[in-house]
């Protein structure tokens, strides 16, 4: 597991960017070790779009076009390869060229902004991201995409009600899966569970099946069975899913989520592998360390960890000086900690994620549950009472809360949410029942 973990630490955080020169400018490439991930079709689009746009360079440095062509390239293939860190730094470099350039449109300024905003939400800049789609809606307030980035930023930064209003006006621009697939997010931070998978049944149905974008949805209304206990049709969208995109790993853990749910750890452990090789996320390999756990394998699951949460470090530690945008990795790294029960260091790293967005719901979460851990029980009631702001009813953040509250003193309304969690997903993790310890 350690050369898998080295593997793609190395990878997503190499200093050296192989680059094309065109007429002065160095166009960062797309790497040969990504190109064998997709489907064809996707491949050949991304290789067509990056050489056409090369061919316009060499033939007219100064158009703007093809350096949004490659921008929309780099971020395909990030999304596909899973290697965020290259490709959102590549995108920024050709984007700049856009901004920056004498030669730009009113529109083609507009498409870099929104282009950009995606970006920085990739990367956890959630207020970087809002000021530039803000700059976008100055330019065109009649892009759905513009909206979307609104959207995105807002539920990031914990403004619910401003997210709600842009997507609305995303909706009445164009219902697509992007649009469907928002409003169902935010049907569920609102406590509108069942309106949720209506919203994403309409988001996957507007997607061609195949395409990463349309499973990606599927993968979502998957998960949004099992928060209602229906695990069943949760396995079921997810295996729909591997057969329109073979090995897509999205549905490889989608499936090891439901087993895990059923306690079938043997067969979450194996799907996890799966989608490990095809993309090893850090949250994959630390969902395999929490299967190990569940298992009875407390040393594996240490082992896991514990170079999950050093690699995460070191991936932070060794990002080029020169990058346009770092990854924001401060909630990455309070849950690696959290996981192998350093809470002091969780703390520390949750707390700059809560600093940074302190009304949202899911960091006020995780403050919550570690300082309960900690022993802080009046500290984490305050930040487990903002969980609520929504009237959200996701099951296993409601039980935590109930933990919480019962533990500062608050019985009744402990036991209440607790009881709440279960009528709504009966499959709460036992270590969140045995109250994490």
């Amino acid at each position: 597991m350690l050369l898998v973990l080295l593997a793609f630490f190395s990878h997503c955080s190499s200093h050296q960017t192989p680059t094309t020169n065109v007429n002065g400018v160095k166009i960062p490439n797309i790497l040969p070790e990504d190109t064998v991930k997709g489907t064809p079709q996707e491949q050949l689009m991304i290789r067509t779009t990056f050489d056409k746009a090369i061919t316009d360079l060499k033939a007219n440095a100064e158009n703007p076009q093809p350096y949004l062509d490659l921008a929309s390239a780099y971020i395909l293939e990030g999304r596909i390869s899973g290697n965020s860190a290259y490709y959102s730094n590549s995108v920024l470099a050709v984007l700049d060229k856009v901004l920056d350039g004498e030669t730009s449109t009113e529109d083609q300024r507009f498409q870099a902004l929104s282009l950009k905003s995606a970006v920085l939400l990739n990367m956890h800049q959630f207020k970087d991201a809002l000021d530039a789609a803000n700059q976008g809606l100055a330019i065109s307030q009649y892009n759905s995409g513009i909206w979307g980035a609104l959207v995105d930023a807002h539920i990031e930064l914990g403004h619910y009600d401003e997210a709600v209003k842009a997507c609305d006006k995303m909706l009445s621009l164009r219902p697509d899966l992007r649009s469907y697939s928002r409003a169902s997010y935010l049907r569920q931070i609102y406590g509108d569970n069942r309106g949720a998978i209506d919203a994403m049944k309409m988001a996957t149905e507007s997607g061609v099946p195949g395409l990463e974008s349309t499973e990606w949805a599927r993968v979502q209304l998957s998960d949004l069975y099992l928060n209602i206990g229906d695990v069943d049709s949760a396995r079921l969208l997810c295996r729909y899913s591997l057969v329109y995109r073979p090995g897509y790993p999205y549905a490889e853990m989608g499936m090891a989520r439901a087993d895990k749910a059923q306690q079938k750890y043997d067969s979450a452990i194996l799907h996890t592998r799966t989608a490990i090789k095809s993309l090893p996320e850090s949250s994959f390999i630390a969902f395999l360390a929490d299967l190990h756990e569940l298992k009875g394998d407390e040393k594996k699951a240490a082992e896991v960890r514990g170079d999950v949460k050093r690699l995460l470090q070191e991936a932070a530690d060794d990002e080029p000086k020169d990058a346009r945008v770092k990854h924001n990795g401060a909630r990455e790294l309070a849950q690696a900690y959290l996981a192998a029960k350093e809470y002091d260091k969780a703390l520390v790293h949750a707390r700059q994620d809560y600093d940074m967005r302190p009304a949202n719901i899911d960091a006020n979460e995780l403050m919550a549950w570690i300082s309960y851990l900690k022993g802080d029980h009046k500290a984490a009631a305050g930040y487990a009472d903002k969980m609520f702001v929504t009237n959200m009813k996701n099951a296993s953040a409601m039980y935590k809360a109930g933990v919480v509250f019962a533990a500062a003193g608050d019985v009744l309304r402990g036991d209440s949410l607790k009881n709440e969690a279960l009528t709504i997903m009966p499959y709460i993790d036992p270590r969140i029942v045995a109250g994490g310890k």
